[in-house]
């Protein structure tokens, strides 16, 4: 780590102010990385805010021990906490997958929300059932997220279910349904 940091700080000297930024955010990156204990304390212990705010700073850092730190946030009793664990986790890669998949089961519906918002990062087939079984929410926030995610993934097994919606849904489920059928596989 000290060899990286010697190289980015001698990276701030140089001419081009290309090279000088991008030093300079790797050396933010690297100090944010130095004080990654620091900020579980604050995840695990601190005051509502100051969670969320180490929460959001985790967003640029990159590996496992990172993405295990915002799953383990993802099961905060604060619905504000859970549901910003969940947004950083939806750019974290195919490792965050399962706990966003976990959160649609949530009790708060702001956090099933966020959940499938972080889910329309990734095109998996694995997801059309998760997704499948929250269209029978109350929510109809979370019914049209989870339509447009579906949509996303073209998957000819959501075909009934787009018919339904684009029969009986409101304005906006009936528009995500009906653009979903048009981009269907056959």
């Amino acid at each position: 780590m000290d060899k990286r940091k010697e190289v980015l700080i001698s990276a701030l000297k140089e001419r081009e102010e290309g090279i000088r930024k991008l030093a300079a955010d790797a050396l933010e990156k690297l100090e944010m990385r130095d004080r990654l204990d620091h900020l579980v304390k604050k995840i695990e212990s601190g005051e509502m805010l100051e969670k969320i705010r180490a929460i959001y700073a985790l967003t640029d850092l990159k590996g496992q021990r990172v993405t295990e730190i915002l799953i383990k946030a993802a099961k905060d009793p604060s619905e504000d906490v859970r549901a910003a664990a969940l947004r950083v986790l939806g750019g974290k890669g195919e490792s965050a997958m399962p706990a966003l998949v976990e959160a649609l089961k949530d009790a708060s519906p702001v956090v099933v929300r966020v959940a499938v918002d972080s889910l329309s990062n990734y095109r998996d087939p694995r997801l059309l059932g998760p997704l499948m079984q929250i269209l029978k929410s109350p929510d109809t926030g979370i019914v049209e997220r989870a339509l447009e995610v579906i949509s996303r993934l073209g998957d000819k097994r959501a075909e009934e279910a787009m018919i339904y919606f684009a029969v009986k849904g409101n304005s906006k489920m009936k528009g995500l349904a009906i653009k979903a059928l048009g981009e269907m596989d056959r």
